[in-house]
């Protein structure tokens, strides 16, 4: 089955970081946490890059309805913390599906333009309607998270919050990609002509991966406004779309681990290149431009061709 190729890599990675979880150093927790934050947003857009051919530039604009529908629910109508994450997540893959609709029907720079549009739609959209998501001053005071009477505050018990949805969401991952439905996207990626011929039905296939991208991106933007406690639309710009396109062509297009190994490191990279302000784009451009030029497959896919290079070798050595 397709599905034993991304065991191995996950059986690996998801137990390193619940190892990790242990640790005392909030610093470190905070940076964990963001990762898992990052890795579910990461595979949102995966499914939309990776697996179908959609090239987004706007995926800022679901993490911030994400964002925005559970800081509303829960902060002006009163809806449990846990209820109006999954709900955030839903509305937004309903939104994936209505900003799919035009896309599907054009291609190229035209596609990007219109996921661009629309990110930055949502962003002028949160700044201008002051009464209902609070403008340029954001939401405030988005309430903790709580479970069975217990509040998770500290940066470990969120981190036990987020660990068992990363899991749970990986594994939903794989199961989408390894169905009927996710080797058509794979067709529909080589060749959209094609794919037609046989009969797979490409448009509906696509607005479908959008709404999957939406709930996941939504997911971990409804996480976020709950980890952070605030949002304003400052975070929801399009350095943040480019951050997660980074992430996933950095990883590696069209696998799974390499959405989390690209979180991961990123992440890491955010940390540390603070110092240089906005002039981390630069970093990040500079990433994405020797990735596709170079390394299309990614870090996962290096890693693969190291693998297989001393498989060989090792092989042709024992005889």
């Amino acid at each position: 089955m397709k599905s034993n190729k991304y065991a191995l890599p996950l059986l690996i990675l998801l137990p390193a970081l619940l190892i990790i979880g242990f640790i005392p150093n909030i610093y470190y927790l905070h940076l964990i946490n963001l990762i898992i934050i990052y890795s579910l947003f990461s595979l949102g857009l995966n499914i939309l890059t990776g697996y179908t051919g959609i090239t987004s530039f706007g995926h800022a604009g679901f993490f911030a309805l994400g964002a925005y529908a559970t800081a509303i629910l829960s902060t002006r109508y009163g809806v449990p913390p846990i209820l109006s994450i999954f709900l955030a997540s839903f509305l937004t893959g309903i939104a994936g599906f209505i900003i799919g609709l035009p896309v599907i029907r054009i291609s190229g720079i035209y596609l990007a333009m219109v996921t661009l549009g629309s990110a930055e739609f949502i962003r002028l959209l949160a700044i201008n309607w002051e009464s209902f998501t609070g403008g340029s001053l954001g939401i405030s005071n988005i309430p903790a998270l709580s479970m069975l009477g217990f509040y998770i505050y500290s940066e470990q018990s969120f981190f036990f919050f987020l660990y068992p949805i990363l899991i749970i969401s990986t594994f939903v991952f794989i199961r989408i990609i390894d169905s009927r439905f996710g080797r058509s996207l794979e067709a529909i990626k080589d060749d959209e002509r094609a794919a037609e011929s046989i009969g797979i039905p490409c448009a509906k296939n696509k607005l479908i991966s959008f709404f999957i991208s939406g709930v996941y991106s939504g997911l971990s933007g409804a996480l976020y406004a709950h980890f952070d406690r605030f949002i304003s639309p400052g975070t929801f710009t399009f350095s943040l779309s480019t951050l997660v396109l980074c992430m996933v062509v950095l990883g590696g297009m069209g696998t799974i681990s390499g959405s989390i190994l690209g979180a991961v490191i990123i992440v890491i990279l955010l940390e540390y290149l603070q110092p240089l302000g906005d002039y981390r784009l630069l970093v990040y451009g500079l990433l994405l431009a020797i990735m596709i030029s170079y390394y299309p497959q990614g870090l996962i896919g290096i890693l693969k061709d190291i693998l297989g290079y001393f498989r060989k070798n090792g092989f042709q050595n024992n005889n």
